[in-house]
């Protein structure tokens, strides 16, 4: 659903005494039906049609001119080849100096014309996420980790004194990101409270985001579902960054170049990065300059695979190569689902995967620092 924005019409019509109670009880009602509705959705006030949210991500091909009339004609609700090129990186939010949200547009009409999946295979897909039961226990703590799925799928990510918190993960506190991936973005929209209500249950004040996705959709998509977060969220980065700052004394630095994969759900939180940029410096880490970095990065193309959408090795080739031709020892990787993506290219280049966390331990001494560390 595209939905237009009131502001300009607002500020014209507040400083008219006669008027302005109503247009206020107006207001508040479309701010009302945008909040049930999901605020989180593409702004078409905000939008100019300018074409570069397309013509600057990496995977869509298409020139300026075409760029516009695509625009406009997804405005329309109609199909485009962008449904089909997109593989919801997410960065034309990003991109989008207006905050028009493009990428919400993208994917509600990617639902809508079952561009990547059925609505019944969708729903199918839901139900094998879906938490039915009821909590048994759960940890009541000022500071509680989430860590979604990965405890069960990683846990050799999840080990040693850096997670010594209170913990919870599993199917009632996954964070439903996968479906804006899939073109079935209105069940993320679905799920979003319950997961936020499970998270409070703990009476944390600040929850410790594991994954980047969680993250994303605490800080930055469940407030614009307009859904009270009664909690800071924290990013993983942030919390290590104030363990390291904690623990100086015992820091040995690490002394290697490495490249930084940055996952596509930064895109929803670019702010954090210099979190990155700080654990780097405090483990005596360089982070090398590429082509295929911040606001550049290439994602890593996994979700290509999921939606049947091409090859991506080809791209993660090139995603290799840059980090190695430009001096980089090893791959530093914030999302567990980039290292697993990445492995088969990046162990045929001989380019180690690190995780962050791991960044952090080993600079601690809880862990040595193998040759092919992740090498899968």
């Amino acid at each position: 659903m595209v939905i237009e924005d009131d502001e300009e019409e607002f500020a014209e019509q507040i400083d008219k005494p006669v008027q302005t109670k109503k247009y206020i009880n107006r207001f508040i009602g479309v701010c009302n039906y945008m909040f049930k509705k999901g605020f989180a959705m593409f702004k078409e006030k905000f939008c100019d049609c300018c074409g570069d949210c397309l013509t600057e991500c990496y995977w869509i091909d298409v020139e300026q001119d075409r760029a516009v009339e695509w625009m406009k004609a997804m405005i329309n609700g109609d199909q485009t080849p962008v449904l089909r090129q997109c593989i919801t990186c997410y960065a034309c939010n990003e991109i989008c100096p207006n905050d028009a949200n493009p990428f919400d547009l993208i994917a509600e009409l990617q639902e809508k014309h079952e561009t990547f999946i059925s609505r019944n295979d969708a729903e199918k897909t839901e139900s094998r996420y879906a938490f039915t039961g009821e909590l048994q226990s759960y940890p009541r703590a000022k500071k509680v980790m989430t860590t979604c799925v990965f405890e069960k799928t990683d846990p050799h990510l999840i080990q040693g004194e850096l997670y010594d918190l209170p913990r919870v993960g599993g199917k009632p506190y996954f964070c439903w990101v996968l479906f804006s991936h899939s073109g079935a973005v209105s069940i993320q929209e679905k799920h979003a409270k319950e997961m936020v209500d499970r998270l409070a249950l703990t009476g944390a004040r600040e929850i410790v985001c594991f994954h980047d996705d969680c993250y994303a959709m605490l800080a930055k998509i469940a407030p614009e579902y307009g859904i009270d977060v009664p909690f800071r969220p924290v990013h993983l980065s942030e919390y290590l960054a104030g363990y390291l700052n904690a623990k100086k004394n015992r820091i040995k630095p690490l002394n290697i170049e490495v490249a930084y994969q940055r996952p596509c759900a930064s895109c929803y939180t670019p702010e954090k990065e210099h979190y990155i940029d700080e654990i780097f410096e405090l483990t005596g880490v360089k982070r090398v300059q590429r082509e295929y970095d911040r606001e550049e990065a290439m994602c890593c193309a996994a979700i290509k695979l999921m939606l049947n959408n091409g090859d991506p090795g080809p791209d993660q080739e090139l995603n290799i190569l840059d980090a190695k031709e430009n001096g980089a020892q090893a791959m530093v990787c914030l999302c567990p689902m980039c290292i697993h993506s990445l492995a088969t290219i990046a162990s045929a280049h001989e380019m180690p995967l690190i995780f962050l966390g791991d960044i952090a331990r080993i600079a601690l001494g809880g862990t040595p620092l193998p040759k092919d560390l992740y090498r899968m």
